[in-house]
């Protein structure tokens, strides 16, 4: 079930994202920083074709733009920026598909562009090990990737705005209005919606709105504290290191220390995406309980994120006794 939170990128997306120009300064002054005159860069999920056309400014000998949509809107903006033909080689490609498709690279990459996540640990886990297959297949023994790391933490929280527990209630319910209608049983097709509840909700905002201006800020995206109460300090909770060897994936669980009293119904995530022992861009996401626990002030907690998280974005929890 987590193809529910890969989100289609729509031309308004792409546009929120370059308005968000907090983020794009962060995101730019890390590109231009790492190229170097006489490159060769491969920028995985292009886009609108902004970091290739950065690498290109900056003396990159050639540039390799690769995604699987709007290419035609990528090269027409190069085009209007004067870019040479033969500066970017912009290829149409799946970079989900093993073996990685033909993208034409003639030698092996000085810089790898990776800006290629979706801000939930459970997406982006496959999304770094990619990172770490990219580099491995197309870079050169000391390719630079940026961003070159992300971390995670996670902290219980009350969410006071959504609950699970409600929205799979008023389901049920529809599958009696349904009955009640028609005559006819749709178990099946709310089952199927109930499954998808606990993606629905977990951003700050809707990513795939038709709203093409940004937040106040994107360099930080976070839910409204008015939305939620958290409960536990900031725990750790994996990271990724481009420059290490080997892909070493999520741990299956993780220790929260409660610091206030409360009903915890679900885990925020945080997200750095990092550069130069810098954070450039941070965002929360969430998963919900299961089922919510009352806490109290110095509980110890474990959340298990192995096989039911990845599959359900739900998490179920321990408390120590």
């Amino acid at each position: 079930m987590t193809e529910s939170l890969h989100l289609p990128f729509t031309i308004s997306r792409h546009l929120r994202l370059l308005l968000s120009t907090d983020r794009g300064h962060n995101v730019a002054r890390a590109v231009l920083a790492s190229v170097r005159p006489g490159d060769h860069v491969l920028d995985a999920g292009t886009g609108t074709g902004l970091l290739a056309l950065l690498a290109a400014r900056a003396g990159a000998e050639r540039v390799t733009a690769v995604d699987r949509e709007h290419l035609d809107l990528a090269r027409e903006i190069a085009a209007e920026n004067g870019v040479p033909a033969d500066a970017i080689t912009f290829v149409e490609a799946d970079l989900d598909l093993r073996p990685f498709p033909d993208l034409g690279i003639v030698r092996n990459v000085d810089l790898l562009l990776a800006f290629i996540y979706g801000n939930h640990p459970l997406t982006d886990e496959a999304r770094a090990r990619m990172v770490f297959e990219l580099r491995r297949r197309y870079g050169t023994p000391d390719c630079t990737v940026v961003p070159n790391g992300i971390r995670h933490r996670a902290r219980g929280c009350d969410r006071l705005d959504w609950d699970l527990r409600s929205e799979q209630s008023d389901l049920d319910e529809g599958a009696r209005t349904l009955q009640d209608c028609y005559g006819l049983d749709f178990g099946a097709l709310v089952e199927r919606a109930k499954a998808e509840v606990p993606f629905w909700r977990t951003r700050p905002v809707n990513p795939i709105g038709a709203e093409w201006r940004p937040e106040g800020t994107m360099s930080t995206l976070r839910f409204p504290r008015e939305d939620l109460r958290l409960l536990t300090e900031p725990a750790d909770f994996g990271s990724f290191d481009y420059a290490a060897d080997d892909f070493t994936p999520l741990p299956p669980e993780v220790t929260l220390h409660a610091a206030a009293a409360g009903r915890m119904s679900g885990i925020v995530w945080t997200q750095d995406l990092m550069w130069a022992g810098r954070v450039l861009w941070s965002t929360e996401s969430y998963s919900p309980l299961a089922e919510p626990v009352n806490v109290t002030a110095g509980d110890k907690v474990t959340v298990e994120t192995a096989d039911t998280w990845r599959r359900t974005n739900t998490v179920t929890v321990k408390k120590a006794d």
